[in-house]
């Protein structure tokens, strides 16, 4: 080999003979974690839990010293193991205080005390666009079918209701109840049977409308205080059926 060839090899080889032993041994230094602010943490936190709008009129409202389902469903997404803040316009009961004597139950709700859809429609882009809920639970219908209003009109209502819903959340989830039944449930059942159809009509993959049956095994002799509202057993049933609805999806 020609004398400068092999320098230029000797050269080389030194080269990247220094170059290994860097590699292995210079230590490179390695750009230190950054701690993660214990806010950020937080707000992480905070966007799991989803934000849920029980939605309606009295039933959903409860009264001075009961809280309706809402406590009972509540103890119920604690006691699984999850977690859920709900929202609303509204913290009290129809004549006091909703309270139940549960530590740290969330008392924000619609639920509005002999509204009928009608009314619930006119006001819920605004209860929306404030709360941005990702879960609806809506029982409504009840006081539309005791005051003679026709079973279309207040399904075409409860339909632009679930419309406004998503103008806030295109990805809401909305549960839709057929309706606990009263003493007096003929024209309930009617409407009832109309559920099912709207639910269908209107579900999309991005926000799904599941039925959730409030009617069956529900007993308005035995588990209302009134023949409408529910008692204690009857708000125990509620929340049992809402929660094996909505547990997947908290």
């Amino acid at each position: 080999m020609p004398h400068s060839k092999r320098t230029l090899s000797r050269r080389l080889g030194l080269k990247l003979g220094a170059l290994m032993l860097c590699v292995s041994g210079c230590g490179f230094a390695e750009e230190p974690q950054r701690e993660e602010r214990p806010e950020a943490a937080q707000e992480r936190a905070a966007l799991a839990v989803k934000k849920v709008m029980p939605l309606g009129d009295s039933i959903t409202q409860g009264a001075s010293g009961r809280a309706s389902y809402r406590c009972a469903l509540w103890q119920k997404i604690q006691a699984g193991g999850s977690s859920a803040d709900f929202v609303g316009s509204l913290t009290g009961g129809h004549g006091g205080a909703n309270s139940c004597g549960v530590s740290g139950f969330d008392v924000q709700h619609e639920g509005h005390w002999g509204w009928r859809a009608d009314q619930i429609l006119a006001q819920i882009s605004t209860w929306a666009a404030n709360t941005r809920p990702d879960i609806a639970l809506i029982h409504l219908g009840s006081n539309d079918m005791f005051q003679g209003n026709t079973v279309d009109s207040t399904i075409q209502e409860l339909s632009q209701i679930i419309d406004r819903l998503r103008a806030a959340n295109p990805n809401i989830q909305i549960f839709l109840a057929q309706l606990i039944p009263a003493t007096n449930s003929s024209a309930l059942q009617g409407f009832n049977q109309r559920i099912p159809g709207l639910a269908s009509s209107k579900s999309t993959a991005a926000s799904p409308v599941t039925v959730v049956d409030q009617w069956t095994g529900f007993n308005a002799q035995t588990d209302t205080y009134d023949g409408i509202h529910p008692n204690p057993a009857g708000e125990a049933k509620m929340a049992e059926r809402w929660y094996q609805a909505i547990r997947s999806s908290l």
